[in-house]
């Protein structure tokens, strides 16, 4: 380690990189110096086609897979049950010879004559093939066609009373002799035409069993016994437990589970926390907290609706028609209620009953019905513990309550929800009532004062953010649980290995300043629903831009990119000052009317509500388009500094209030005597709202780096300033050259973080200072000339760059596609066939390729398709490999490299046959390939190796083997290459190498740690 110095790091977190940068600090803890730079980029986790969870995937696979050999070995006791009962005989010839007998006949026949113990045998291995539906509420719920299986078996009893079956096999037996089907299919296409020909459940599998049993046991009570009876029952009807899904640990008790969201204490704390958050805005903008009779008036209305509406919250208090409340917006027009209760005080449920029952009850009943597995048990519970009919009881086992967890448990609910009740407080104030520490305070650092050696695994000091413990745990993610979130799970381990490897090579940093991307914790689904949202507002900015340019006369593909920008901000301003009205928009100030002619002309102007200089605030949020010359005379002054603490000439600011009442709430609030105040919130100053991100994921990420810096050095800033102060600086022509910045380059991270690292009090103020002054001045800019954090700052933050080797976390793991989904038939002449539907539907249609396969024989019945030349099962299909595990490249006795591909599915043959150890130490020796030869490297993905290209030594990356022996590489540095190198358009494309040009280029493998320190062998012919 080198001599412990005195520096800052900075730290930008993404979904899949780490950019990181050491910045010295003077003796006055300013910042002078760029030490040094690097990023580290990993996977997220997720599949990219789709953005599921990896997990999501191997585990699914993996549930079919227990499925499949669940059902096997039940077939393999079934059977050797019958063999020991004497039922089946023990030779295997004979057995198989029984195959021929009729299953369906002989299922029919049993009612009725004696069977003998092979005939009876028989037919109960066929009815153990397929043992019916089992129907489980907590999963049924979740399974689309469910109900379409329990309609499907309700018409199948009715089918075996009207035929007058006495069992599904009679009635299966019926079906056979007319040439019917006796497979369920499913029918349709769509959800609303989906339905089964027919379906059988558990309970009619059962009944013949019993019936069958108790007929043939009076034709042969000695085999037919009752030992016997009570074995091959437990063989064909015994259900393995669902496992149960534990939620995770309250933020409060983290010993505790949190509570269910469809628990009526749940329920209730959100309505009451969002209740004691609602203002009534004055008609000056100001907010005033519900009195606690107006509240509780309002919580009585949402205990009994499912969502009530604004209005009808102002009607139920009386209030005049023209009253908003703070949470109300465009895009918000009422408040959610107790849905738990919405839905079972419902008359054909509880009824008026629901509101009769104490809270304690009620969240009896709810955890009834979220854990009961059995309809008919919890139908019994509900009639004998609420004395409801059996009617209601089957119908509110059917009920479908609101999913998922709160964050807090019941016991901390229990002490919250009262002081939540009792009393209008906002939640923070209601958590110290209840007697615990404000969630900051719970942290590990705050609770020890411990400042540790490096990071551990995050799970034990976060423990209240984790999931819990397994039980018999193999590893740290076991034995301390882990976020569930797999793109947060990974970039916290990522950040443990970069910070821990900065601290041992440079010691503890004396800050720390962290910037943590919005989209880390977001999941598929939301970022989707994001990515659309981003897309319409897209869509909207380009019509906002057609329109503009039809009223200018310009054509919108030949104007510059920040014409664009303010063409598509002012007509989003502009719609915005009245979004009901477009023929009543005024400017907020003057009140003059602004038409669409006049909008685009000079007279009027973007202008920032709150001024620039005292927020740092550049949103939408903060803008507004008026007259040019109450922009003027507005100055460098919030709206009520300008117009509502003096009289101004041509202005009234209770009608300004009026007019700023018509635009989206946050706008709005804006406007008001304590507008600047409430942007505050409960920040002292813009300077301390600048740097503190108070997002869910920003808090994680301080906490955990607080182990290793005191608490009040972490700071964790929101990125909406990074963007804004790289282009001040100039930093993004360093990458692209120009002032646009590039994603192409992986070190577009550490120029991030370099200016996270100067983004402090005193850049802050500097900044502010120079906004001031081209507001004076009347500058139609935000600064005119931004100063550096120091006169060098921009040749460090370029010599910085210059000296990054980019790191990758390596995945040498052998897990991965052995194989894609599809099969293919093998002809004999080489080629491989499938019938494929067309995408418009129709008939299949037969596909024939020239593929390589990875060939797949019989093991159930290895003479069906015959022996090869060699006499082993010939191969009757095969399947395209998935992927490759890598290339080993070895040298022959002449001094020769070649290169041998090991695909993924040979790495799981390696592992099948010598086992996971022994087979790793096969898989990495680090001196033999798999045939044998010496080795010279063994190259996965991602792996990094050094060449002499053009007689220049160049450090590339590895991210394609083919499997052709060709290795595809690019430099270190470059970033979306895939994309890149199939876009025709793009100057960018891969080098390709095979093992000889490897060899004449000096090429080796080099090993890149964390922080991007290089291990380099040197070239070894």
């Amino acid at each position: 380690m080198l001599p412990k110095m005195t520096y800052r790091l900075a730290l930008d977190i993404g979904t899949t990189s780490i950019g990181w940068c050491l910045i010295r600090l003077s003796s006055d803890e300013l910042p002078v110096a760029i030490i040094r730079a690097g990023v580290r980029i990993f996977s997220d986790g997720r599949n990219p086609k789709d953005g599921t969870s990896l997990a999501v995937t191997r585990r699914n696979a993996r549930q079919m897979r227990r499925s499949r050999d669940r059902v096997l070995k039940r077939k393999q006791r079934m059977l050797e049950s019958l063999v020991k009962l004497n039922f089946f005989p023990a030779d295997s010839s004979q057995r198989h010879g029984l195959a021929n007998l009729d299953p369906y006949a002989l299922r029919k026949k049993g009612l009725y004559e004696a069977l003998t113990g092979p005939e009876f045998a028989r037919a109960l291995f066929h009815i153990n093939q397929r043992r019916g539906f089992l129907s489980n509420r907590k999963t049924d719920k979740k399974d689309n066609e469910s109900g379409a299986l329990k309609k499907a078996i309700r018409d199948l009893r009715e089918k075996l009373t009207e035929e007058n079956c006495q069992t599904l096999g009679e009635w299966l037996a019926k079906r056979h002799e007319a040439r019917l089907s006796v497979r369920a299919r499913l029918r349709g296409k769509t959800q609303k035409d989906k339905a089964y020909d027919f379906y059988a459940d558990r309970a009619m599998v059962e009944d013949e069993f019993d019936l069958l049993w108790r007929i043939q046991s009076a034709f042969n009570p000695s085999l037919f016994t009752n030992a016997a009876r009570d074995e091959l029952k437990d063989v064909l009807l015994f259900q393995r437990n669902l496992k149960p899904v534990r939620p995770g640990r309250c933020t409060l008790l983290p010993d505790e589970e949190r509570a269910p969201l469809a628990l009526p204490s749940t329920q209730l704390f959100r309505v009451y926390q969002e209740l004691n958050n609602l203002r009534l805005l004055g008609s000056n903008l100001t907010e005033a907290a519900l009195t606690k009779v107006q509240r509780d008036k309002l919580a009585h209305l949402l205990e009994r609706q499912g969502q009530v509406s604004f209005t009808a919250m102002i009607k139920a208090l009386s209030l005049p028609g023209v009253t908003k409340f703070n949470l109300e917006d465009v895009k918000r027009d009422r408040l959610k209620g107790n849905i738990t209760a919405s839905i079972l005080a419902k008359t054909q449920h509880f009824g008026d009953r629901w509101h009769a029952f104490d809270l304690l009850l009620q969240d009896k009943i709810v955890n009834k019905l979220l854990n009961e597995a059995s309809e008919s048990t919890l139908a019994a519970w509900l009639q004998e513990n609420t004395s409801i009919d059996e009617a209601s009881a089957e119908r509110i086992a059917n009920v479908s309550l609101p999913e998922g967890y709160g964050s807090l448990s019941r016991a901390a609910l229990a002490r919250i929800l009262p002081e939540l009740i009792n009393d209008v407080v906002v939640y923070s104030e209601a958590v110290t009532r209840a007697g615990f520490d404000t969630h900051s305070a719970l942290s590990h650092a705050l609770q020890t004062g411990e400042v540790m050696e490096a990071l551990p695994y995050y799970g034990d000091p976060l423990r209240r953010h984790v999931a819990f413990a397994k039980e018999n745990p193999r590893n740290d993610e076991e034995r301390y649980g882990k976020i569930a979130n797999p793109t947060v799970h990974i970039g916290l381990n990522e950040l443990r290995k970069v910070v821990n490897a900065l601290i041992k090579r440079y010691g503890h940093p004396s800050e720390v300043i962290v910037e943590v991307t919005r989209d880390l914790k977001l999941g598929r689904e939301r970022k989707r629903e994001i990515e659309l949202e981003q897309k319409e507002r897209q869509d909207l900015n380009q019509k906002h831009v057609v329109e503009a340019c039809a009223v200018l006369d310009l054509d919108p593909d030949n104007i510059d990119r920040s014409k664009r920008r303010e063409l598509s901000q002012k007509m989003q301003l502009w719609a915005e000052l009245n979004i009901k009205n477009a023929a009543d928009r005024a400017c907020p100030y003057t009140g003059e009317q602004i038409g669409i002619e006049r909008l685009l002309s000079s007279e009027v102007e973007i202008e920032h509500i709150l001024p620039y200089s005292m927020t740092l605030d550049d949103s939408m949020n903060n803008k507004t388009v008026a007259m040019r010359r109450a922009n003027r005379d507005k100055g460098n002054q919030t709206p009520y500094q300008a117009f509502g603490e003096r009289l101004l000439p041509g202005y009234d600011y209770e009608a300004i209030l009026h007019r700023a009442a018509l635009m989206p709430r946050e706008k709005a609030k804006r406007f008001a005597p304590d507008g600047y105040q409430r942007w505050l919130k409960e920040d002292k100053d813009f300077l301390a709202r600048a740097l503190n991100d108070t997002a869910y994921l920003s808090r994680i990420a301080k906490e955990y780096l607080s182990l290793i810096c005191p608490p009040n050095k972490v700071r964790a800033i929101p990125g909406r300033m990074t963007a804004m102060l790289r282009g001040k600086f100039g930093l993004n022509q360093l990458l692209s050259g120009s002032d646009k910045k590039t994603r192409n380059d992986h070190r577009h991270h550490a120029i991030d973080a370099a200016v996270i690292g100067v983004t402090d009090q005193g850049l802050l103020q500097r900044f502010s200072k120079a906004s001031a002054s081209a507001r004076e001045r009347q500058l139609d800019r935000l600064v005119e000339d931004m100063p550096l954090p120091w006169p060098t700052y921009h040749k460090h933050v370029a010599r910085a760059l210059d000296h990054i080797i980019i790191s990758f976390r390596p995945d040498h793991g052998y897990q991965g596609g052995m194989m894609e989904d599809t099969a293919w038939g093998l002809r004999d002449d080489g080629v491989v066939v499938r019938h494929v539907r067309p995408e418009g539907g129709g008939p299949r249609e037969q596909e024939v390729k020239n593929k390589n396969v990875v060939p797949i024989s019989s093991t159930r019945n290895p003479e069906r398709h015959g022996l090869d030349e060699n006499g082993q099962p010939r191969p009757y299909k095969g399947y395209v490999g998935g992927s490759n595990y890598c290339i080993e490249i070895w040298c022959d006795e002449k001094g020769k490299w070649n290169g041998d591909i090991i695909s993924t599915f040979q790495a799981y043959q390696v592992i099948r046959q010598y086992g996971v150890a022994q087979a790793l130490k096969k898989l990495r020796n680090p001196n033999q390939s798999q045939s044998g030869m010496p080795l010279v490297m063994r190259l996965m993905i991602n792996d990094m190796v050094r060449l002499d290209i053009g007689s220049e030594l160049q450090t590339m990356r590895v991210v394609k083997i083919s499997g052709n022996g060709q290795i595809y590489l690019c430099n270190h540095n470059e970033a979306n290459v895939d994309a890149r190198n199939r876009d025709i358009d793009d100057l960018f494309a891969y080098t390709s190498k095979s093992p000889g040009s490897l060899q004449k280029a000096q090429a080796r493998h080099i090993t890149v740690s964390e922080i991007g320190d290089v291990r380099d062998p040197g070239f070894k012919s």
